[in-house]
Protein backbone atom coordinates (compact mmCIF):
# COMPACT_ATOMS: atom_id res chain seq x y z
CA UNK A 1 0.00 0.00 0.00
CA UNK A 2 1.10 3.56 -0.64
CA UNK A 3 2.19 5.63 2.32
CA UNK A 4 1.16 8.98 0.85
CA UNK A 5 -1.21 11.39 2.60
CA UNK A 6 -5.02 11.54 2.63
CA UNK A 7 -7.01 9.62 0.05
CA UNK A 8 -9.32 11.86 -1.96
CA UNK A 9 -11.44 9.03 -3.38
CA UNK A 10 -12.62 6.85 -0.56
CA UNK A 11 -15.23 4.60 -2.09
CA UNK A 12 -16.06 2.69 -5.22
CA UNK A 13 -18.20 4.71 -7.62
CA UNK A 14 -20.78 2.66 -9.48
CA UNK A 15 -20.64 2.99 -13.27
CA UNK A 16 -23.50 5.37 -14.17
CA UNK A 17 -26.05 4.88 -16.87
CA UNK A 18 -25.46 6.47 -20.30
CA UNK A 19 -27.66 9.48 -19.51
CA UNK A 20 -25.22 10.52 -16.77
CA UNK A 21 -23.61 13.28 -18.84
CA UNK A 22 -26.48 14.27 -21.13
CA UNK A 23 -27.27 17.37 -19.09
CA UNK A 24 -23.89 18.93 -19.84
CA UNK A 25 -23.58 20.58 -23.22
CA UNK A 26 -20.43 22.53 -23.91
CA UNK A 27 -17.09 22.55 -25.60
CA UNK A 28 -14.29 22.53 -23.07
CA UNK A 29 -10.64 22.06 -22.33
CA UNK A 30 -10.17 19.23 -19.87
CA UNK A 31 -6.82 19.90 -18.34
CA UNK A 32 -5.88 17.50 -15.55
CA UNK A 33 -5.84 13.75 -16.22
CA UNK A 34 -5.00 10.98 -13.77
CA UNK A 35 -5.24 7.22 -14.19
CA UNK A 36 -3.64 4.66 -11.90
CA UNK A 37 -3.96 0.91 -12.37
CA UNK A 38 -2.50 -1.49 -9.78
CA UNK A 39 -0.31 -4.23 -11.19
CA UNK A 40 -1.45 -6.61 -8.46
CA UNK A 41 -5.01 -7.48 -7.50
CA UNK A 42 -6.33 -5.94 -4.29
CA UNK A 43 -3.45 -3.46 -4.24
CA UNK A 44 -5.80 -0.50 -4.05
CA UNK A 45 -4.47 2.95 -4.84
CA UNK A 46 -6.07 6.32 -5.32
CA UNK A 47 -4.98 9.93 -5.74
CA UNK A 48 -3.08 10.29 -2.47
CA UNK A 49 -0.12 12.56 -3.20
CA UNK A 50 -1.09 16.02 -1.95
CA UNK A 51 1.38 17.87 -4.20
CA UNK A 52 0.14 15.94 -7.23
CA UNK A 53 -3.48 16.62 -6.29
CA UNK A 54 -2.73 20.35 -6.03
CA UNK A 55 -1.00 20.68 -9.40
CA UNK A 56 -3.68 18.60 -11.12
CA UNK A 57 -6.34 20.83 -9.61
CA UNK A 58 -4.42 23.93 -10.72
CA UNK A 59 -4.83 22.71 -14.30
CA UNK A 60 -8.58 22.27 -13.90
CA UNK A 61 -9.96 24.34 -11.02
CA UNK A 62 -13.61 24.49 -12.16
CA UNK A 63 -14.66 20.88 -11.54
CA UNK A 64 -13.13 17.66 -10.30
CA UNK A 65 -14.27 14.08 -10.17
CA UNK A 66 -12.45 11.03 -8.84
CA UNK A 67 -13.77 7.63 -9.86
CA UNK A 68 -12.42 4.61 -8.02
CA UNK A 69 -13.28 1.27 -9.58
CA UNK A 70 -12.21 -2.29 -8.93
CA UNK A 71 -9.61 -1.93 -11.69
CA UNK A 72 -8.09 1.42 -10.71
CA UNK A 73 -8.57 5.13 -10.13
CA UNK A 74 -9.56 7.68 -12.79
CA UNK A 75 -9.64 11.40 -12.01
CA UNK A 76 -10.38 14.50 -14.06
CA UNK A 77 -9.94 18.20 -13.31
CA UNK A 78 -11.80 20.57 -15.65
CA UNK A 79 -10.96 24.04 -16.88
CA UNK A 80 -14.25 25.41 -18.18
CA UNK A 81 -14.31 27.28 -21.49
CA UNK A 82 -17.80 27.25 -23.03
CA UNK A 83 -21.41 26.36 -22.37
CA UNK A 84 -24.04 26.85 -19.70
CA UNK A 85 -22.84 24.11 -17.37
CA UNK A 86 -19.60 22.35 -16.52
CA UNK A 87 -19.07 18.76 -17.68
CA UNK A 88 -17.11 16.69 -15.13
CA UNK A 89 -14.73 13.95 -16.19
CA UNK A 90 -14.13 11.05 -16.35
CA UNK A 91 -17.07 10.47 -18.67
CA UNK A 92 -18.61 7.04 -18.23
CA UNK A 93 -20.72 5.70 -21.08
CA UNK A 94 -21.66 2.02 -21.01
CA UNK A 95 -18.31 0.21 -21.15
CA UNK A 96 -16.17 3.32 -21.76
CA UNK A 97 -14.38 5.42 -19.14
CA UNK A 98 -12.84 8.45 -20.87
CA UNK A 99 -10.45 11.17 -19.77
CA UNK A 100 -9.82 13.77 -22.48
CA UNK A 101 -7.66 16.90 -22.43
CA UNK A 102 -7.78 19.21 -25.42
CA UNK A 103 -9.77 20.50 -28.35
CA UNK A 104 -11.26 18.65 -31.31
CA UNK A 105 -11.41 21.34 -33.95
CA UNK A 106 -12.93 19.64 -36.98
CA UNK A 107 -16.35 18.56 -35.67
CA UNK A 108 -19.21 20.31 -37.44
CA UNK A 109 -21.91 21.88 -35.21
CA UNK A 110 -24.39 19.42 -36.72
CA UNK A 111 -22.27 16.42 -35.73
CA UNK A 112 -21.55 17.88 -32.32
CA UNK A 113 -25.30 18.22 -31.71
CA UNK A 114 -24.86 20.75 -28.90
CA UNK A 115 -22.64 18.37 -26.91
CA UNK A 116 -19.15 18.77 -25.51
CA UNK A 117 -16.39 17.49 -27.76
CA UNK A 118 -15.38 15.14 -24.92
CA UNK A 119 -18.85 13.61 -24.72
CA UNK A 120 -19.05 13.45 -28.52
CA UNK A 121 -15.77 11.52 -28.50
CA UNK A 122 -17.00 9.15 -25.80
CA UNK A 123 -20.06 8.33 -27.92
CA UNK A 124 -17.89 7.63 -30.96
CA UNK A 125 -15.55 5.43 -28.94
CA UNK A 126 -18.45 3.54 -27.41
CA UNK A 127 -19.59 2.61 -30.93
CA UNK A 128 -16.18 1.28 -31.99
CA UNK A 129 -16.49 -2.48 -32.25
CA UNK A 130 -12.81 -3.13 -32.98
CA UNK A 131 -9.40 -1.51 -32.84
CA UNK A 132 -9.69 -0.80 -36.55
CA UNK A 133 -12.81 1.30 -35.96
CA UNK A 134 -11.09 3.16 -33.13
CA UNK A 135 -8.04 3.91 -35.27
CA UNK A 136 -10.19 5.15 -38.12
CA UNK A 137 -11.84 7.57 -35.69
CA UNK A 138 -8.50 8.94 -34.47
CA UNK A 139 -7.23 9.15 -38.02
CA UNK A 140 -9.83 11.87 -38.67
CA UNK A 141 -9.52 13.93 -35.49
CA UNK A 142 -7.80 17.32 -35.63
CA UNK A 143 -6.70 19.42 -32.70
CA UNK A 144 -4.38 19.23 -29.73
CA UNK A 145 -5.25 16.51 -27.25
CA UNK A 146 -4.22 13.72 -24.96
CA UNK A 147 -6.59 11.00 -23.83
CA UNK A 148 -6.93 7.94 -21.63
CA UNK A 149 -9.69 5.41 -22.25
CA UNK A 150 -10.50 2.24 -20.38
CA UNK A 151 -12.81 -0.43 -21.80
CA UNK A 152 -14.45 -2.17 -18.85
CA UNK A 153 -15.55 -5.12 -21.02
CA UNK A 154 -12.24 -5.98 -22.65
CA UNK A 155 -10.05 -4.74 -19.76
CA UNK A 156 -7.98 -2.75 -22.25
CA UNK A 157 -6.42 0.63 -21.57
CA UNK A 158 -5.78 3.04 -24.46
CA UNK A 159 -3.84 6.30 -24.23
CA UNK A 160 -2.09 8.76 -26.56
CA UNK A 161 -0.96 12.28 -27.32
CA UNK A 162 -1.97 13.81 -30.63
CA UNK A 163 0.37 13.25 -33.56
CA UNK A 164 2.30 16.48 -32.91
CA UNK A 165 2.48 16.04 -29.14
CA UNK A 166 0.95 19.35 -28.14
CA UNK A 167 -0.46 18.22 -24.77
CA UNK A 168 1.40 16.60 -21.91
CA UNK A 169 0.97 12.98 -20.88
CA UNK A 170 3.39 11.21 -18.55
CA UNK A 171 3.73 7.50 -17.82
CA UNK A 172 5.02 6.27 -14.47
CA UNK A 173 5.51 2.66 -13.48
CA UNK A 174 6.83 0.62 -10.59
CA UNK A 175 6.15 -2.90 -9.34
CA UNK A 176 2.84 -1.89 -7.77
CA UNK A 177 1.21 0.57 -10.19
CA UNK A 178 1.20 2.10 -13.61
CA UNK A 179 0.10 5.72 -13.70
CA UNK A 180 -0.77 7.83 -16.75
CA UNK A 181 -1.23 11.48 -15.92
CA UNK A 182 -0.84 15.07 -17.12
CA UNK A 183 1.87 16.00 -14.61
CA UNK A 184 4.29 13.86 -12.64
CA UNK A 185 3.74 12.68 -9.10
CA UNK A 186 7.51 12.99 -8.44
CA UNK A 187 7.28 9.63 -6.69
CA UNK A 188 9.62 6.70 -6.67
CA UNK A 189 8.20 5.45 -9.96
CA UNK A 190 10.16 5.60 -13.19
CA UNK A 191 8.68 8.39 -15.30
CA UNK A 192 8.90 9.48 -18.93
CA UNK A 193 6.94 11.83 -21.15
CA UNK A 194 4.85 9.61 -23.38
CA UNK A 195 6.22 10.11 -26.91
CA UNK A 196 3.47 10.96 -29.44
CA UNK A 197 4.16 7.90 -31.55
CA UNK A 198 0.56 6.75 -31.84
CA UNK A 199 -2.18 5.11 -29.78
CA UNK A 200 -0.87 2.80 -27.06
CA UNK A 201 -2.83 -0.18 -25.78
CA UNK A 202 -2.30 -2.58 -22.93
CA UNK A 203 -4.38 -5.14 -21.12
CA UNK A 204 -4.56 -4.60 -17.37
CA UNK A 205 -4.23 -8.37 -17.07
CA UNK A 206 -0.86 -8.32 -18.87
CA UNK A 207 1.27 -5.28 -18.01
CA UNK A 208 4.42 -6.54 -19.71
CA UNK A 209 3.20 -6.55 -23.31
CA UNK A 210 2.06 -3.32 -24.95
CA UNK A 211 0.73 -2.57 -28.40
CA UNK A 212 1.38 0.56 -30.41
CA UNK A 213 -0.68 1.75 -33.35
CA UNK A 214 1.72 4.32 -34.87
CA UNK A 215 0.57 7.60 -36.38
CA UNK A 216 3.04 7.00 -39.23
CA UNK A 217 5.70 4.46 -40.18
CA UNK A 218 8.39 4.76 -37.51
CA UNK A 219 11.77 6.29 -38.31
CA UNK A 220 15.01 5.50 -36.45
CA UNK A 221 14.49 8.20 -33.80
CA UNK A 222 10.99 6.94 -33.04
CA UNK A 223 12.24 3.37 -32.82
CA UNK A 224 14.82 4.52 -30.28
CA UNK A 225 12.00 6.11 -28.25
CA UNK A 226 10.29 2.73 -28.13
CA UNK A 227 13.52 1.10 -27.02
CA UNK A 228 13.83 3.65 -24.19
CA UNK A 229 10.28 2.84 -23.05
CA UNK A 230 10.96 -0.89 -23.16
CA UNK A 231 14.14 -0.55 -21.12
CA UNK A 232 12.67 1.95 -18.65
CA UNK A 233 9.51 -0.01 -17.90
CA UNK A 234 10.77 -3.55 -18.62
CA UNK A 235 8.06 -4.16 -21.21
CA UNK A 236 7.73 -5.49 -24.75
CA UNK A 237 6.25 -3.24 -27.42
CA UNK A 238 4.72 -4.57 -30.63
CA UNK A 239 3.67 -2.27 -33.48
CA UNK A 240 0.45 -2.90 -35.39
CA UNK A 241 -1.74 -1.00 -37.87
CA UNK A 242 -0.41 2.41 -38.94
CA UNK A 243 -3.03 5.16 -38.48
CA UNK A 244 -1.71 7.65 -41.10
CA UNK A 245 -3.67 10.89 -40.56
CA UNK A 246 -3.78 12.59 -43.96
CA UNK A 247 -2.21 15.86 -42.74
CA UNK A 248 1.04 14.08 -41.86
CA UNK A 249 1.79 13.59 -45.55
CA UNK A 250 4.01 16.58 -46.36
CA UNK A 251 4.01 15.61 -50.05
CA UNK A 252 0.24 15.94 -50.35
CA UNK A 253 0.31 19.35 -52.05
CA UNK A 254 0.05 18.83 -55.80
CA UNK A 255 1.28 22.35 -56.56
CA UNK A 256 5.07 22.39 -56.33
CA UNK A 257 6.42 25.90 -55.98
CA UNK A 258 9.74 26.65 -57.66
CA UNK A 259 10.70 30.03 -56.16
CA UNK A 260 14.07 30.01 -54.40
CA UNK A 261 15.13 32.82 -52.06
CA UNK A 262 18.82 32.21 -52.73
CA UNK A 263 18.33 32.61 -56.48
CA UNK A 264 16.06 35.63 -56.03
CA UNK A 265 18.44 37.44 -53.67
CA UNK A 266 21.76 36.57 -55.29
CA UNK A 267 23.57 39.64 -56.66
CA UNK A 268 20.95 42.02 -55.24
CA UNK A 269 22.68 44.60 -53.02
CA UNK A 270 20.26 47.06 -51.47
CA UNK A 271 18.66 47.91 -48.10
CA UNK A 272 16.74 44.98 -46.64
CA UNK A 273 13.37 46.73 -46.62
CA UNK A 274 13.73 47.58 -50.32
CA UNK A 275 14.76 44.00 -51.02
CA UNK A 276 11.64 42.74 -49.21
CA UNK A 277 9.47 44.93 -51.43
CA UNK A 278 11.07 43.42 -54.55
CA UNK A 279 10.60 39.86 -53.27
CA UNK A 280 6.93 40.58 -52.62
CA UNK A 281 6.39 41.19 -56.33
CA UNK A 282 7.10 37.52 -57.16
CA UNK A 283 3.82 35.83 -58.21
CA UNK A 284 4.73 32.39 -56.90
CA UNK A 285 5.80 33.77 -53.55
CA UNK A 286 2.60 35.79 -53.29
CA UNK A 287 0.59 32.65 -54.03
CA UNK A 288 2.42 30.77 -51.26
CA UNK A 289 1.93 33.64 -48.81
CA UNK A 290 -1.79 33.75 -49.64
CA UNK A 291 -2.13 30.03 -48.97
CA UNK A 292 -0.22 30.36 -45.71
CA UNK A 293 -2.29 33.38 -44.69
CA UNK A 294 -5.57 31.51 -45.16
CA UNK A 295 -4.32 28.58 -43.09
CA UNK A 296 -2.90 30.73 -40.28
CA UNK A 297 -6.03 32.91 -40.14
CA UNK A 298 -8.22 29.82 -39.74
CA UNK A 299 -5.91 28.47 -37.06
CA UNK A 300 -5.90 31.71 -35.06
CA UNK A 301 -9.66 32.13 -35.42
CA UNK A 302 -10.46 28.69 -34.01
CA UNK A 303 -8.04 29.15 -31.12
CA UNK A 304 -9.16 32.59 -29.93
CA UNK A 305 -12.91 32.20 -30.41
CA UNK A 306 -13.29 28.81 -28.73
CA UNK A 307 -13.57 30.08 -25.17
CA UNK A 308 -16.11 31.31 -22.65
CA UNK A 309 -17.72 34.75 -22.77
CA UNK A 310 -16.51 35.25 -19.19
CA UNK A 311 -13.03 36.29 -18.11
CA UNK A 312 -11.42 34.74 -15.03
CA UNK A 313 -12.69 37.50 -12.76
CA UNK A 314 -16.30 37.30 -13.97
CA UNK A 315 -16.54 33.52 -14.28
CA UNK A 316 -18.25 32.85 -10.96
CA UNK A 317 -20.81 35.63 -11.36
CA UNK A 318 -21.57 34.52 -14.95
CA UNK A 319 -21.75 38.16 -16.03
CA UNK A 320 -20.71 38.97 -19.58
CA UNK A 321 -17.82 41.40 -19.68
CA UNK A 322 -15.39 43.12 -22.02
CA UNK A 323 -12.31 42.09 -20.04
CA UNK A 324 -9.55 40.06 -21.70
CA UNK A 325 -10.32 36.40 -22.33
CA UNK A 326 -7.22 35.92 -24.51
CA UNK A 327 -3.61 36.77 -23.75
CA UNK A 328 -0.56 36.59 -25.99
CA UNK A 329 2.90 35.88 -24.59
CA UNK A 330 4.55 38.94 -26.07
CA UNK A 331 8.29 39.40 -26.51
CA UNK A 332 7.79 41.89 -29.32
CA UNK A 333 9.24 39.45 -31.82
CA UNK A 334 7.84 38.52 -35.20
CA UNK A 335 5.97 35.35 -34.13
CA UNK A 336 3.86 36.92 -31.36
CA UNK A 337 3.37 40.17 -33.28
CA UNK A 338 1.93 38.33 -36.29
CA UNK A 339 -0.40 36.38 -34.01
CA UNK A 340 -1.52 39.57 -32.27
CA UNK A 341 -2.46 41.20 -35.58
CA UNK A 342 -4.53 38.16 -36.58
CA UNK A 343 -6.11 37.73 -33.14
CA UNK A 344 -7.41 41.29 -33.42
CA UNK A 345 -9.44 40.22 -36.48
CA UNK A 346 -11.35 37.48 -34.66
CA UNK A 347 -11.92 38.77 -31.13
CA UNK A 348 -14.82 41.10 -30.48
CA UNK A 349 -13.59 44.69 -30.61
CA UNK A 350 -15.26 45.44 -27.29
CA UNK A 351 -12.89 43.01 -25.54
CA UNK A 352 -9.36 43.93 -24.57
CA UNK A 353 -6.44 41.62 -25.39
CA UNK A 354 -3.58 41.12 -22.93
CA UNK A 355 0.00 41.25 -24.19
CA UNK A 356 2.14 39.74 -21.45
CA UNK A 357 5.86 40.49 -21.36
CA UNK A 358 8.19 38.98 -18.76
CA UNK A 359 11.53 40.32 -17.52
CA UNK A 360 13.85 38.84 -14.89
CA UNK A 361 16.23 40.63 -12.62
CA UNK A 362 19.55 40.35 -14.49
CA UNK A 363 22.25 38.20 -12.90
CA UNK A 364 25.09 40.19 -11.31
CA UNK A 365 23.60 43.51 -12.44
CA UNK A 366 25.00 46.61 -10.73
CA UNK A 367 21.46 47.94 -10.31
CA UNK A 368 17.99 46.48 -10.62
CA UNK A 369 16.51 47.15 -14.06
CA UNK A 370 13.65 45.66 -16.02
CA UNK A 371 14.70 47.11 -19.36
CA UNK A 372 15.88 43.75 -20.69
CA UNK A 373 15.95 43.19 -24.49
CA UNK A 374 12.47 41.63 -24.66
CA UNK A 375 10.96 44.48 -22.63
CA UNK A 376 12.36 47.08 -25.01
CA UNK A 377 11.28 45.19 -28.15
CA UNK A 378 7.80 44.59 -26.71
CA UNK A 379 7.27 48.31 -26.18
CA UNK A 380 8.32 49.10 -29.74
CA UNK A 381 6.14 46.40 -31.28
CA UNK A 382 3.30 47.54 -29.03
CA UNK A 383 3.41 50.91 -30.80
CA UNK A 384 3.07 49.08 -34.14
CA UNK A 385 -0.05 47.25 -32.91
CA UNK A 386 -1.68 50.43 -31.67
CA UNK A 387 -1.24 52.00 -35.11
CA UNK A 388 -2.43 48.95 -37.06
CA UNK A 389 -5.34 47.99 -34.77
CA UNK A 390 -6.69 51.34 -33.60
CA UNK A 391 -10.06 50.04 -32.36
CA UNK A 392 -8.52 47.50 -30.01
CA UNK A 393 -7.75 48.06 -26.34
CA UNK A 394 -4.38 46.38 -25.84
CA UNK A 395 -3.10 45.72 -22.31
CA UNK A 396 0.69 45.51 -22.26
CA UNK A 397 1.27 43.79 -18.93
CA UNK A 398 4.89 44.00 -17.78
CA UNK A 399 5.81 41.12 -15.47
CA UNK A 400 8.93 41.72 -13.34
CA UNK A 401 10.50 38.76 -11.53
CA UNK A 402 13.23 39.06 -8.92
CA UNK A 403 15.86 36.36 -8.47
CA UNK A 404 14.50 35.59 -5.00
CA UNK A 405 10.97 35.05 -6.35
CA UNK A 406 12.30 32.94 -9.22
CA UNK A 407 14.39 30.63 -7.05
CA UNK A 408 11.66 30.26 -4.42
CA UNK A 409 9.02 29.21 -6.96
CA UNK A 410 11.41 27.00 -8.89
CA UNK A 411 12.55 25.07 -5.82
CA UNK A 412 9.11 24.58 -4.29
CA UNK A 413 6.68 24.38 -7.22
CA UNK A 414 7.97 24.74 -10.76
CA UNK A 415 10.31 21.76 -10.54
CA UNK A 416 7.22 19.55 -10.17
CA UNK A 417 5.82 20.91 -13.43
CA UNK A 418 9.06 20.68 -15.39
CA UNK A 419 9.83 17.09 -14.34
CA UNK A 420 10.65 14.58 -15.84
CA UNK A 421 12.74 17.13 -17.77
CA UNK A 422 15.48 18.57 -15.57
CA UNK A 423 18.03 20.65 -17.51
CA UNK A 424 19.01 24.29 -17.04
CA UNK A 425 17.31 25.11 -20.35
CA UNK A 426 14.07 23.43 -19.24
CA UNK A 427 13.95 25.30 -15.95
CA UNK A 428 14.76 28.63 -17.67
CA UNK A 429 12.13 28.41 -20.39
CA UNK A 430 9.59 26.68 -18.15
CA UNK A 431 9.92 29.34 -15.47
CA UNK A 432 9.69 32.18 -18.00
CA UNK A 433 6.46 30.77 -19.45
CA UNK A 434 4.94 30.14 -16.01
CA UNK A 435 5.53 33.68 -14.73
CA UNK A 436 4.32 35.14 -18.02
CA UNK A 437 1.18 32.99 -18.13
CA UNK A 438 0.38 33.82 -14.51
CA UNK A 439 0.18 37.40 -15.73
CA UNK A 440 0.85 39.29 -12.48
CA UNK A 441 2.59 42.53 -13.40
CA UNK A 442 2.06 46.18 -14.17
CA UNK A 443 -0.20 47.95 -16.65
CA UNK A 444 0.66 51.61 -17.15
CA UNK A 445 2.63 51.51 -13.90
CA UNK A 446 -0.21 50.04 -11.82
CA UNK A 447 -0.42 46.50 -10.46
CA UNK A 448 -2.44 44.31 -12.80
CA UNK A 449 -3.26 40.64 -13.29
CA UNK A 450 -4.35 39.19 -16.61
CA UNK A 451 -7.98 38.02 -16.69
CA UNK A 452 -7.42 35.78 -19.74
CA UNK A 453 -8.32 32.10 -19.93
CA UNK A 454 -6.49 31.38 -23.19
CA UNK A 455 -2.76 31.96 -23.74
CA UNK A 456 -1.51 32.22 -27.32
CA UNK A 457 2.10 31.22 -28.04
CA UNK A 458 4.30 31.49 -31.12
CA UNK A 459 5.69 27.99 -30.58
CA UNK A 460 6.65 26.14 -33.74
CA UNK A 461 7.60 29.11 -35.90
CA UNK A 462 11.34 28.72 -35.33
CA UNK A 463 11.22 24.99 -36.05
CA UNK A 464 9.14 25.41 -39.20
CA UNK A 465 10.80 28.45 -40.76
CA UNK A 466 14.46 28.12 -39.78
CA UNK A 467 14.69 30.53 -36.86
CA UNK A 468 17.53 29.09 -34.81
CA UNK A 469 21.22 29.98 -35.05
CA UNK A 470 22.00 26.30 -35.67
CA UNK A 471 20.01 26.51 -38.92
CA UNK A 472 22.24 29.37 -40.06
CA UNK A 473 25.34 27.46 -38.99
CA UNK A 474 24.16 24.45 -40.98
CA UNK A 475 24.37 26.64 -44.08
CA UNK A 476 27.53 28.61 -43.33
CA UNK A 477 29.61 25.74 -41.98
CA UNK A 478 28.72 23.27 -44.73
CA UNK A 479 31.71 22.84 -47.10
CA UNK A 480 29.67 21.50 -50.02
CA UNK A 481 28.10 23.32 -52.94
CA UNK A 482 24.90 25.36 -52.77
CA UNK A 483 22.66 22.30 -53.08
CA UNK A 484 24.51 20.57 -50.25
CA UNK A 485 24.26 23.66 -48.05
CA UNK A 486 20.50 23.94 -48.51
CA UNK A 487 20.04 20.21 -47.94
CA UNK A 488 22.01 20.52 -44.71
CA UNK A 489 19.70 23.32 -43.55
CA UNK A 490 16.64 21.25 -44.47
CA UNK A 491 17.91 18.29 -42.40
CA UNK A 492 18.54 20.55 -39.40
CA UNK A 493 15.05 22.08 -39.62
CA UNK A 494 13.47 18.62 -39.89
CA UNK A 495 15.48 17.44 -36.89
CA UNK A 496 14.16 20.34 -34.81
CA UNK A 497 10.60 19.80 -35.94
CA UNK A 498 10.65 16.11 -35.06
CA UNK A 499 11.85 16.76 -31.51
CA UNK A 500 9.70 19.79 -30.66
CA UNK A 501 7.29 17.58 -28.69
CA UNK A 502 10.05 16.47 -26.30
CA UNK A 503 12.02 19.74 -26.14
CA UNK A 504 9.13 22.20 -25.82
CA UNK A 505 5.49 21.29 -26.09
CA UNK A 506 4.78 18.95 -23.17
CA UNK A 507 6.81 21.04 -20.72
CA UNK A 508 5.17 24.28 -21.89
CA UNK A 509 1.71 22.70 -21.57
CA UNK A 510 2.44 21.69 -17.98
CA UNK A 511 3.76 25.05 -16.79
CA UNK A 512 1.16 27.22 -18.54
CA UNK A 513 -1.84 25.04 -17.66
CA UNK A 514 -0.78 25.26 -14.01
CA UNK A 515 -1.92 28.91 -14.10
CA UNK A 516 -5.49 27.80 -14.99
CA UNK A 517 -5.06 28.97 -18.58
CA UNK A 518 -5.08 26.93 -21.76
CA UNK A 519 -2.02 27.25 -24.03
CA UNK A 520 -2.74 27.31 -27.77
CA UNK A 521 -0.16 27.42 -30.56
CA UNK A 522 -1.63 28.58 -33.90
CA UNK A 523 1.53 27.79 -35.87
CA UNK A 524 1.19 24.14 -34.87
CA UNK A 525 -1.99 23.33 -36.76
CA UNK A 526 -2.31 20.22 -38.91
CA UNK A 527 -2.89 21.75 -42.34
CA UNK A 528 -0.62 24.73 -41.79
CA UNK A 529 2.22 22.43 -40.73
CA UNK A 530 1.54 20.19 -43.71
CA UNK A 531 1.83 23.16 -46.08
CA UNK A 532 4.97 24.67 -44.55
CA UNK A 533 6.75 21.31 -44.46
CA UNK A 534 5.97 20.88 -48.15
CA UNK A 535 8.18 23.93 -48.82
CA UNK A 536 11.90 23.54 -49.35
CA UNK A 537 14.26 25.13 -46.85
CA UNK A 538 15.24 27.65 -49.57
CA UNK A 539 11.59 28.76 -49.59
CA UNK A 540 11.42 29.27 -45.82
CA UNK A 541 14.72 30.96 -44.95
CA UNK A 542 17.83 32.36 -46.63
CA UNK A 543 21.13 33.01 -44.92
CA UNK A 544 22.61 35.36 -47.52
CA UNK A 545 21.00 38.36 -45.83
CA UNK A 546 22.77 40.36 -43.10
CA UNK A 547 21.74 40.82 -39.46
CA UNK A 548 19.66 37.65 -39.19
CA UNK A 549 17.02 38.98 -41.61
CA UNK A 550 17.17 35.72 -43.58
CA UNK A 551 16.04 33.54 -40.69
CA UNK A 552 12.30 32.88 -41.00
CA UNK A 553 12.37 34.95 -44.21
CA UNK A 554 9.01 33.61 -45.41
CA UNK A 555 7.38 34.67 -42.14
CA UNK A 556 9.15 38.05 -42.18
CA UNK A 557 7.75 38.73 -45.64
CA UNK A 558 4.29 37.82 -44.36
CA UNK A 559 4.75 40.26 -41.47
CA UNK A 560 5.79 42.93 -43.95
CA UNK A 561 2.51 42.40 -45.81
CA UNK A 562 0.60 42.80 -42.54
CA UNK A 563 2.22 46.18 -42.01
CA UNK A 564 4.47 45.32 -39.07
CA UNK A 565 7.47 47.63 -39.14
CA UNK A 566 9.64 46.89 -36.13
CA UNK A 567 9.32 43.14 -35.50
CA UNK A 568 9.73 42.26 -39.20
CA UNK A 569 13.42 43.14 -38.99
CA UNK A 570 14.07 42.22 -35.35
CA UNK A 571 16.88 39.77 -34.64
CA UNK A 572 15.71 36.45 -33.25
CA UNK A 573 16.20 36.10 -29.47
CA UNK A 574 15.40 33.05 -27.37
CA UNK A 575 13.14 33.87 -24.41
CA UNK A 576 15.74 32.77 -21.87
CA UNK A 577 18.14 35.44 -23.16
CA UNK A 578 15.66 38.13 -24.16
CA UNK A 579 14.05 38.04 -20.69
CA UNK A 580 17.46 37.72 -18.95
CA UNK A 581 16.44 34.64 -16.96
CA UNK A 582 19.38 32.57 -18.22
CA UNK A 583 22.88 32.51 -16.81
CA UNK A 584 25.22 32.48 -19.81
CA UNK A 585 27.89 30.76 -17.72
CA UNK A 586 25.76 27.63 -17.60
CA UNK A 587 25.29 25.21 -20.46
CA UNK A 588 21.69 24.68 -21.55
CA UNK A 589 22.08 20.91 -21.33
CA UNK A 590 23.51 20.94 -17.78
CA UNK A 591 21.39 19.17 -15.20
CA UNK A 592 19.57 21.57 -12.90
CA UNK A 593 21.00 22.17 -9.45
CA UNK A 594 17.53 21.60 -7.95
CA UNK A 595 16.53 18.18 -6.73
CA UNK A 596 13.64 17.32 -9.06
CA UNK A 597 12.65 14.21 -7.11
CA UNK A 598 12.31 15.56 -3.57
Amino acid sequence: MSTYGPCFAIKYTKVPEPNYVKLFILNLDMCGLFCCIPTRKNNHYCLQNEILYTILRNRGPNAEKILKTAEGTFAGFVLWHQGEEICPQPIVLNNIILLFNGDILNISPKDLNNESDSYWLSRQLQRCESDEHLLELFRKLEGSFSFIMYNTYSKDLYFARDSMGRNSLIVEKNKEHICILSVSSLSNKKAIELPPLGVFKLSIENFDNWKLFPWVALDDDQKRSIQVMEETFNINMKCHNIIEPPWLDKNAFAEKLSFNFYTMIKNLEMPVQELFNILLKNDELISALDKFSALLNNSVKSRVQNTTKYCNNCLNSRESCNHSKVAILFSGGIDCSVLAILADKYIDKSNSIDLINVAFEPINASEKTWNVPDRLSARLSFEDLKLLCRERKWNLIEVNVTRVELLDNLSTHLKHLIYPLNTVLDESIGSAFWFAARGKGYLDGKEWTSTARIVILGSGADELFGGYMRHKKAYIQCHGDEIAKQLNVHKEIERDWKRIFSRNLARDDRVISDTAKTPRCPFIEEHLVQFVRSLKSSQRCCFLLPDDNGSKLFLRLYAQRLGLRYSTFLKKRAIQFGSKIANKNQKATDISTFDFIN
